[in-house]
C-alpha cells in the first residue's frame, strides 16, 4: 500500500516494512507522525502482547512509552538507519515525530530506524 512517498510491503523474514516509493534525496523530511503517550501503567499490559515490538520509548521520560500513529511504527531496525527521527512537542497537540532521510534512497529501498535498545532478534542486513 502506498502512503505518499512510502510503500508498506512485506520485508522478507522481517514481516512488514516501509519502503521508498520514489527517489528521494538526503535530508527530505517525511510526513510528521502523531504520537499517543502511554502512562507507565499502560506499558506493562502492552508488554504481554504482540504489540510490544511496535511502541517506542518516550523521548523524555523513562518508563513511559509512546505509540506512533502512522507508518513509522512499521519501520524495521537497520544500522546504519536510513531515517533520522526528530521528536517534537507541540503545546496543544502533544508529541510528534518527524522522520527525515539520512541519505538519498531509490524506489524499493527499505527505510529503517535505529531501535536504540537491546535487540530481541538477530538483525538481518
Amino acid at each position: 500500500m502506498r502512503i505518499g512517498p512510502v510503500l508498506i510491503a512485506a520485508a522478507g523474514g522481517k514481516g512488514l516494512g516501509v519502503f521508498a516509493a520514489e527517489p528521494m534525496p538526503a535530508g527530505v523530511r517525511l510526513d510528521p507522525q502523531p504520537v499517543f503517550e502511554l502512562d507507565p501503567e499502560d506499558v506493562e499490559p502492552i508488554e504481554r502482547t504482540r504489540f510490544r515490538h511496535h511502541y517506542f520509548a518516550h523521548p523524555e521520560r523513562d518508563g513511559v512509552g509512546v505509540i506512533v500513529l502512522g507508518w513509522l511504527t512499521l519501520c524495521n531496525h537497520g544500522l546504519p538507519p536510513t531515517l533520522e527521527l526528530d521528536w517534537r512537542r507541540d503545546p496543544v497537540t502533544g508529541w510528534w515525530v518527524v522522520p527525515s532521510l539520512r541519505r538519498s534512497v531509490q524506489p524499493g529501498e527499505e527505510l529503517t530506524i535505529d531501535y536504540n535498545c537491546p535487540l530481541w532478534f538477530e538483525a538481518l542486513p
